[in-house]
């Protein structure tokens, strides 16, 4: 029996290797459009950057194992639940006993950039991509980056270091929209003007202009910036043309239980494809801790003859910024309390959200001490006590500063024990 994987991400990746440690008896064959597979989305913008040679993206690889086939390159053209099977763009029909669909999205262009193509413009997303940005980047030194969420910042900051001339643009609202409070957001950005980012925040994309078939200069939010490189980092729209007339659509969306199981019981789905359905809300986690989670989950539960459901759909994440840490436990709820501690001098600020008085979400900046504990705190539901408060309460030394390594980045997992208590 073949276990089938469409994805060769982080989910898809986890969900490969969880399923050869699980089900050993079980042949398992990953399909990806890619020609490679297995590396490090979240460390492209320092191989763009120049900062990591582009061996040290990949994920470490085991010893070959005769039952784990991998096949890059290679579209999903469509899925017949009947007869279970995949028709792929090479010709070839594919037979599975199950099926974890784990193939994410492809990039979001704002509709100014689907005109005449333009040299210059490449969107932060795949490591082919990111080969052509990193040789263009080597006589193109002034960068826009279009895009405020945490690739966007991450990539900005990454070619700051590298010395680029760097200006950050937010289509609304202010950078982190979906994960920081304004307050938080302030803090952030004050970093990166003290790093030498330019932001332009409330500034839609207008109008591009060329200079020889290159981009010369971009129009956002009324003001002309100049800039040789454009670097799109707007997120991703996820992949379900395949899927249409499968019957495993809701609304346009691959919609799945807290098992990660979809309509179909034999095929289950992880990472930016899938919308979690739980107790009645549509969960979209989206972060690179979820997908490393939901990939495993879903291998676990294939030949579970009762999938176990998803323990922990926060949109937790972690980064360090040249010098800033920051923690996100959960993103801004409208309506919700906020508990807070600011120390502005030292670029600090931690806050929670609370709904009916439990915490729900949260950020840490600048220091990150007891994020684990906070963490546990926003999944076990219980209301916030003085206790939790301390918690909350900025370190004066000795902060925890979580350095990033450059060679290598595991999936953040927080534990009570990096706790100050």
């Amino acid at each position: 029996m073949t276990c089938i994987i469409v994805g060769g991400g982080i989910a898809g990746f986890q969900a490969a290797m969880a399923c050869r440690a699980l089900w050993p008896d079980r042949a398992v064959t990953l399909i990806d459009a890619e020609k490679e597979t297995g590396y490090y989305r979240t460390l492209l913008p320092q191989f763009m950057a120049g900062a990591l040679p582009e061996e040290r993206l990949f994920f470490q690889k085991g010893e070959n194992d005769p039952l784990l086939t991998v096949r890059p390159g290679l579209r999903v053209r469509s899925l017949d639940r009947k007869s279970r099977s995949l028709s792929l763009d090479s010709g070839e029909t594919l037979s599975y006993d199950r099926l974890i669909l784990a193939h994410g999205g492809e990039s979001y262009l704002p509709g100014i950039l689907a005109g005449p193509p333009c040299r210059g413009v490449f969107p932060v997303r795949d490591l082919t991509t990111a080969r052509k940005t990193q040789a263009w980047l080597a006589d193109h030194r002034k960068i826009l980056v279009f895009g405020g969420a945490l690739v966007g910042v991450k990539t900005a900051v990454h070619l700051r270091q590298a010395g680029f001339e760097v200006s950050l643009v937010v289509r609304r609202g202010h950078i982190l929209l979906r994960a920081l409070s304004p307050e938080s957001a302030e803090v952030v950005e004050a970093h990166l003007r003290r790093l030498g980012i330019e932001i332009c925040v409330n500034a839609p994309l207008e109008e591009i202009r060329q200079k020889n078939g290159e981009i010369d200069a971009l129009k956002a939010g009324g003001r002309w910036l100049p800039c040789n490189t454009l670097l799109v980092a707007t997120g991703t729209v996820p992949d379900t043309s395949f899927l249409e007339g499968t019957g495993l659509l809701t609304d346009g969306e691959l919609v799945v239980s807290p098992a990660l199981q979809t309509k179909d019981p034999r095929i289950f789905a992880a990472g930016d494809v899938a919308v979690i359905s739980s107790r009645r809300v549509m969960v979209r986690p989206n972060t690179w801790p979820q997908a490393v989670s939901q990939g495993k989950l879903a291998a676990e539960n294939l030949y579970r003859s009762t999938p176990m459901p998803h323990r922990d759909l926060a949109r937790i994440n972690a980064m360090e910024l040249h010098g800033l840490a920051m923690v996100i436990l959960g993103p801004p709820v409208s309506g919700a309390e906020v508990i807070s501690h600011a120390r502005p001098e030292a670029s600090v600020r931690r806050e929670l959200f609370l709904v009916d008085g439990r915490p729900v979400g949260g950020a840490l900046i600048g220091d990150i001490t007891a994020a684990g504990t906070l963490h546990a705190r926003i999944n076990v539901e219980r209301p916030f006590t003085a206790w939790d408060a301390g918690l909350l309460r900025p370190r004066t030394e000795n902060v925890i500063r979580f350095p990033e390594q450059t060679g290598r980045r595991e999936a953040l997992i927080l534990s009570p024990k990096r706790s100050s208590l």
